[in-house]
């Protein structure tokens, strides 16, 4: 199974939902999906893709076309930053836990939700508001025009508008949950969590 990133993951969907960003998206989709839209949007912007394997190593410089090295990983502190080559000094100078909110400015972080035998959880792009990463984040809007349909309804029958989902999401017929749980917390994603909001109407 391929982990893309995870912080604390003891939140479910269950959970009630917190505010969010507002320059933040939230996508249930494939990891399939996921490296389409990360590769449409590194062409897209013209940004380079940086990775840090974990909080003890610094930020590279990878090659957005080829996924095998960026997309395959299990460490819960693995970041990928999308940015431009102007800004990298700010983010190469050291290892990642090293690297002040300061100095990300600019960049948008990219983290996917995951997916077990019994949930996805949600991949998100986080982004600040500068400049950068708002055109950043324009651009990923126009690409999820393309397959993704806004809009999901919480465990409370709550409607939040600023979630994307896909149809292949819809497919897998599995849970979305904002966070994917682990360890001794998996039992949880076998929990109902978001559903759409509207099934067959592109937003």
């Amino acid at each position: 199974m391929i982990f893309l990133t995870m912080y604390s993951l003891e939140f479910t969907a269950l959970a009630p939902q917190r505010e969010q960003n507002r320059m933040d998206i939230n996508i249930f989709m494939t990891i399939e999906e996921f490296i389409f839209t990360n590769l449409k949007l590194i062409k897209n912007t013209k940004c380079n893709l940086y990775r840090s394997e974990s909080y003890e190593h610094p930020y590279n410089l990878m090659d957005g076309n080829d996924p095998i090295s960026w997309s395959c990983s299990e460490s819960r502190s693995l970041s990928l930053l999308i940015g431009k080559a102007e800004d990298e000094h700010k983010i190469l100078k050291d290892n990642q836990i090293n690297i002040p909110r300061a100095c990300r400015v600019g960049f948008v972080d990219i983290r996917y939700g995951g997916e077990d035998e019994h949930a996805i959880g949600a991949s998100h792009y986080g982004a600040d508001t500068s400049t950068t990463a708002k055109f950043i984040n324009r651009e990923l809007k126009k690409i999820l025009k393309e397959f993704a349909h806004k809009g999901v309804i919480d465990c409370a029958d709550n409607e939040i508008k600023s979630f994307f989902w896909t149809d292949a999401a819809l497919a897998t017929e599995k849970n979305w949950h904002r966070f994917l749980s682990r360890g001794a917390k998996k039992y949880t994603n076998m929990n109902m969590g978001y559903r759409p909001l509207r099934i067959n109407q592109q937003e």
